[in-house]
């Protein structure tokens, strides 16, 4: 990492963001009076997730676990739609409640032999495949990606909270094109893949120019590869005492998904790192996941996750930390609308330092309402 190179003045990206939120919220506004008659003519797309999960016999005290999310879509001419995700939900460790804006974002999509596809606001984090399956609906088993949701270590005192890779919905411009068999996007963002920014909140980072590259090929039918690279700002000055200039952080990331007969396995590799005050903190790792239909309402899924973080302390000392994680369910279709899950998770490292082991037990209900 060069650390003498800095990216062009943020202040322009940071005004060019703000101006494509505040149309798309002025488009909300605009758009609400005609709703009724919208979603009468087939313009308005709605869906609702609610979902109960929860632990037992963990050593590591865990609330159970609550999730509303609300999609909604509005065509507002052909190729053009605005959307927006709401979410309340309990966490995981200190039982309280939240609320979240993970999408208010203009889309633009124009079908050909060459796809074009243009989105502007609050968007899910243009790295990540995992980031796919942040809602309980579409997550085979019952935890969330520890990759994207356990912070690493704090490299020193007071440093910002950051991930392998964030379960991120940063303020954002991205560009998508795609053909048969390939696909390619670039984006910028108000915040790091390894550190996020919410849309509600007093705790908010500075917002920090942040510039994403992704691919993907898909060499055969229900298989794509692909990878990306971001690169910017994840702490601003002055955050700790010790960061008298804005710090940067990396990320290179591998993901593949392959889908045959009623068997899908899908996999992430991640690397990044981040500025410190005496070296660059490097953290690696990844998770994989299987998942196996039986019946139509039958599966079983397993997913394991890996990572571990390399850092040296203020006092010189370098340190390697380690977590590891694995669970198991079985997955029960009653409705169409409901799904049940149950199953087994161990864990070891940064929230305990022995094997940790519990059932898990969710519910999910989930309904396609216009």
């Amino acid at each position: 990492m060069i650390r003498g190179a800095r990216t062009p003045p943020r202040v322009v990206t940071r005004a060019l963001l703000a101006s494509f939120l505040t149309i798309a919220l002025a488009l909300v506004l605009v758009m609400g009076a005609g709703a009724a008659p919208a979603a009468q003519s087939g313009r308005i797309a709605l869906d609702a997730v609610a979902s109960v999960d929860a632990g037992i016999g963990s050593d590591v005290p865990r609330s159970t676990v609550g999730w509303f999310d609300i999609f909604a879509a509005v065509r507002i001419a052909d190729g053009l739609d605005l959307v927006a995700r709401p979410i309340v939900n309990r966490r995981t460790f200190d039982g309280s409640w939240q609320k979240q804006l993970y999408e208010l974002a203009v889309r633009y999509e124009r079908p050909g032999r060459v796809g074009v596809r243009v989105e502007a606001g609050q968007m899910p984090s243009p790295i990540g495949l995992a980031i796919l399956e942040n809602r309980p609906d579409r997550n085979p088993v019952v935890s969330q990606h520890s990759a994207y949701y356990l912070p690493v270590p704090r490299a020193e005192p007071l440093i910002p909270r950051t991930f392998l890779i964030a379960a991120a919905y940063p303020l954002a411009l991205q560009t998508t094109v795609s053909g048969g068999g390939w696909d390619a996007r670039v984006a910028i963002t108000d915040s790091s893949p390894v550190r996020g920014r919410p849309f509600f909140g007093t705790n908010k980072p500075p917002r920090l120019l942040n510039t994403v590259v992704g691919f993907g090929v898909k060499p055969r039918t229900g298989l794509r590869i692909g990878g990306a690279f971001a690169h910017g700002g994840y702490m601003g000055r002055g955050e700790t005492l010790f960061a008298t200039t804005d710090r940067d952080a990396t990320i290179v990331q591998l993901e593949a998904e392959w889908s045959f007969g009623y068997t899908r396995l899908a996999g992430e590799l991640v690397r990044s790192s981040i500025e410190t005050t005496v070296a660059d903190g490097v953290a690696a790792g990844g998770w994989v996941e299987l998942t196996q239909t039986l019946t139509p309402r039958i599966f079983l899924a397993g997913r394991a996750d890996a990572q571990q973080f390399r850092y040296q302390r203020l006092s010189r000392d370098f340190v390697r930390e380690r977590y590891d994680r694995y669970e198991a369910i079985l997955g029960v279709r009653v409705t169409p609308d409901i799904t049940l899950r149950g199953g087994y998770m161990v864990r070891n490292g940064y929230v305990v330092s022995h094997w940790d082991d519990h059932l898990m037990l969710s519910i999910v209900w989930q309904r396609r309402i216009l």
